[in-house]
């Protein structure tokens, strides 16, 4: 009788250990699959963001060749594609920011600055990128305009 008793209490033993294995297994199966969903998630994201940066830059470059266009030291905003730009220009250069809306935050912005001569040629090699906090007034004409489109 005692070793039938034995022999149920590790046969019981076994099977607790097997379901918890499998338990483990389960979980460690349901870990990796949402690690590896996040990752992509995360890239998907990374490259959305990195396209909306370029065209965002685009847009600023747009705005700039208009401005350049029109000559004129007249403020501008506009529409290229589905970015919009505001330029600003000055005796000695033109700044515009081209900025892309996103589904949630903050929109991207770019601002490209360059600098003009005093025949208003463009001075070669003047070409930069600058942070958008350094151009709040050209935000603000954005922010005008989309309050304009509505």
């Amino acid at each position: 009788m005692f070793a039938r008793m034995t022999h149920r209490t590790r046969e019981a033993r076994r099977g607790v250990l097997a379901l918890t294995f499998a338990m483990v297994m389960l979980l460690l199966f349901f870990i990796t699959v949402s690690a590896f969903l996040l990752s992509i998630l995360t890239g998907t994201v990374r490259a959305e963001n990195a396209a909306r940066e370029l065209q965002a830059l685009y847009a600023a470059e747009a705005g700039i060749d208009l401005a350049i266009q029109m000559g004129g030291r007249q403020d501008l905003t506009g529409r290229c594609g589905g970015a919009r730009y505001a330029v600003q220009r000055t005796a000695n250069e033109i700044a515009a920011m081209g900025q892309v809306a996103r589904p949630a935050g903050a929109p991207i912005r770019c601002v490209v600055v360059v600098h003009v001569r005093a025949g208003g040629a463009l001075e070669t090699g003047s070409w930069r990128q600058v942070p958008p906090a350094t151009r709040p007034h050209l935000a603000g004409m954005l922010a005008g305009e989309a309050g304009e489109d509505g």
